[in-house]
Order: C-alpha cells, then sequence, then structure tokens
C-alpha cells in the first residue's frame, strides 16, 4: 500500500496526473478505506485544482483519523481556496493544537489570517513558522538507519 502511494505522490510532484492516478487505484484495490488513500486522492483533485472534490476528499480523511495532519493542513487550504476563510482558521488552529511543530501549519494559518486582514497575529504565525521551521530536522530521525560497529 505505502509504495504506490509513495509512487503516487511522485508522480503528482512530477505533475504526471494520471499516472499518480494509476498507483492511487492500485493503493485503492488493497485497502480502500485508508485516510492515507483519501489524502493523496485529495492531493490528485487539489493538482487538478478541484477544490471542492479536493476538500471532500481530506475531510474524509480526517474523519478516518482526525490526527493526520497532512489532511487537516490540505483540508484548512481548500476551505481558503473556497473562500471559507474561518473554517479555514478553525481547521488549521486543529492541526496546530495536534502538532505545534509543523511550519507548514503555521505558515498557511498566517495567509489565512492575513487574508481575513488580521495583520498582526498573521505575522505571528509566519514568526513561528520561521522559528519552528528552524528547530526541525530534515528528515525525521526514524528515517536515517542506526548502524553498530
Amino acid at each position: 500500500l505505502q509504495i504506490w502511494l509513495l509512487l503516487a505522490e511522485l508522480y503528482l510532484s512530477l505533475k504526471q496526473i494520471p499516472s499518480a492516478a494509476a498507483c492511487l487505484q492500485e493503493a485503492t484495490n488493497i485497502y480502500p478505506l485508508s485516510h492515507h488513500i483519501m489524502y493523496t486522492r485529495g492531493l490528485v483533485h487539489e493538482q487538478k485544482c478541484e477544490f471542492a472534490e479536493a476538500k471532500q476528499c481530506f475531510h474524509n480523511a480526517v474523519s478516518i483519523n482526525p490526527l493526520h495532519i497532512k489532511s487537516l493542513q490540505h483540508l484548512g487550504l481548500m476551505y481558503h481556496y473556497l473562500g471559507n476563510q474561518r473554517m479555514a482558521e478553525k481547521t488549521l488552529r486543529d492541526a496546530a493544537r495536534i502538532d505545534p511543530h509543523s511550519p507548514q501549519t503555521w505558515f498557511n494559518l498566517g495567509k489565512v489570517l492575513e487574508s481575513l486582514g488580521d495583520y498582526s497575529r498573521a505575522s505571528d504565525c509566519m514568526a513561528t513558522a520561521l522559528q519552528v521551521e528552524t528547530i526541525n530536522p530534515i528528515l525525521p530521525y526514524s528515517t536515517i538507519p542506526i548502524t553498530f560497529e
């Protein structure tokens, strides 16, 4: 399942949407009710600028796993793109409560607050994003292999 989803995200980063959709279909055949599948399906719709469909996919992912930060981040962005700034703010604040060390969450929250005209809190969020980014490792420590001599 994970390899298909990783391939789908790779194809999305290369703007190869049909290949990403094919990988997503393979993952769906394995485990259709995964929040990771809903999240990746949302990414496909987001890439195609189908924001309402993407919002629904991210919402489904959060319904399955309310603690999935990436789904919450993208759900907040979809609310922002669709003009529902208050829901965007609420969703991103929820994400920040769950993981206060996510610079992307703070940055997106800053963008939403800026669009609401709350420049003081927006700049605070942007500053927090910069501070948090400097203390986060480039790669999660769990991906670094442990060697014994």
